[in-house]
């Protein structure tokens, strides 16, 4: 793969109990995550972004990819392909399963219920456990990667796999963009942190509101290089 994938998470919101908008510190977070990541970028490059479709992530999108225009503009790099953000179902957070054969959801929409005494009481025991653990954890997401959620929700597995299988899909494409191309993939430390465990072999824990992890192209085929807090490792997209 030549093209290099960004995984940012999306900006601060006020909490995950549903699907709300970025606070104000969000939006400057995801404007300075655009500004900074403009300075990857040179004059002829192509640049996508892609995010998960809900809310605070959208948010995020659309104000990083304004940011990134306005440096863009201001560093005179005119010749840039900058497509504007589309959603991506690849990038979605672990989601949710209330009912067998029900679809997956984002487990801020499912808040409530997920939450619900009486609903608790009619799933099985080891589902409803789960349920319990995840939102009283002080870190929801490291409680989903070290806990079996019962069938209650997306395995890290899956997660891994949807992301992998976008990457490889960036890296067949290679050949349609004659310059070196940037793909912004907007998302959730979910997404992020099994990523980062396949890659380091341990979870880093929870990455800061906006920050980046970076996957570079490898010289070894089927495989890019990561970057996350000054450790880079190799990782499988194949």
């Amino acid at each position: 793969m030549s093209a290099t994938v960004y995984l940012v998470r999306h900006g601060e919101v006020a909490h995950h109990r549903t699907d709300i908008s970025l606070t104000a510190r969000g939006q400057e977070q995801a404007r300075l995550a655009g500004s900074a990541l403009a300075r990857q970028m040179a004059d002829g490059d192509t640049v996508c972004v892609h995010y998960s479709p809900v809310t605070r992530v959208r948010e995020t999108a659309d104000i990083l990819y304004a940011s990134l225009a306005a440096a863009l503009r201001a560093g005179n790099f005119s010749r840039v392909v900058l497509h504007p953000p589309q959603p991506d179902p690849a990038l979605h957070n672990v989601r949710f399963i209330l009912e067998p054969g029900q679809q997956p959801e984002e487990p801020s929409l499912l808040y409530t219920q997920s939450n619900d005494p009486a609903y608790l009481q009619t799933r099985p025991p080891a589902q409803a456990d789960f349920y319990r653990g995840f939102w009283a954890s002080a870190d929801h997401i490291g409680y989903w990667l070290s806990h079996d959620s019962g069938g209650g929700a997306e395995t890290p597995t899956t997660v891994l796999a949807r992301v992998r299988a976008r990457l490889g899909e960036i890296s067949a494409l290679d050949g349609s963009h004659p310059t070196q191309t940037h793909w912004l993939m907007i998302t959730h430390s979910g997404t992020m942190r099994t990523v980062l465990c396949e890659a380091l072999g341990t979870d880093p824990g929870e990455p800061d509101f906006c920050e980046t992890v970076i996957l570079r192209p490898a010289a070894q085929a089927g495989r890019v290089t990561l970057s996350y807090r000054g450790q880079a490792a190799s990782l499988s997209i194949g």
